[in-house]
C-alpha cells in the first residue's frame, strides 16, 4: 500500500451566479437610491445621474464583498436556538445572506447619498 504526503487541492470553485445577481441587486439599489435624491433641477442631469448611478453600483458591490469577508470571519459553527425550527431557519437564512444585504444596503445608499450631496 502506497502513501503519499503531497497536499491536495481542495478549493472550491467560486460561483459566478451569485456575484451576478449581487450586481444586478447592487444595480437596482443604486437606481432606486440615486432617483430618490437627484435634485430637480441641476445643470447636466443626466450625466450626474448615470455618474452617480455606476458609482453606487459598484460601492455597492464592494460592500456586499465585504459584508462577505465579516460573513466567513464571524459565522458560528453551531446555532442553538429557542424558536424551534422557524428560529433555526431564520438563522441559517441570516449567516447565509445577511451581511452581505447589510453591506450592499450600507455602502449604495450611503455612497448614491454623499455623492449627490457633492455633486448638487
Amino acid at each position: 500500500m502506497e502513501t503519499s504526503n503531497s497536499a491536495v487541492n481542495t478549493t472550491a470553485p467560486k460561483s459566478r451566479l451569485g456575484a451576478v445577481l449581487w450586481t444586478i441587486i447592487a444595480i437596482l439599489i443604486s437606481f432606486m437610491a440615486t432617483a430618490a435624491n437627484l435634485p430637480q433641477h441641476t445643470r447636466h442631469l443626466a450625466l450626474k445621474f448615470v455618474f452617480v448611478w455606476i458609482v453606487g453600483a459598484l460601492l455597492g458591490v464592494v460592500g456586499v464583498r465585504i459584508g462577505n469577508t465579516l460573513r466567513r470571519a464571524a459565522k458560528p459553527d453551531i446555532i442553538i436556538t429557542s424558536g424551534g425550527l422557524q428560529g433555526m431557519l431564520g438563522a441559517k437564512i441570516f449567516w447565509s445572506v445577511g451581511p452581505q444585504t447589510v453591506g450592499l444596503l450600507i455602502s449604495t445608499v450611503v455612497g448614491c447619498s454623499t455623492l449627490m450631496g457633492w455633486l448638487a
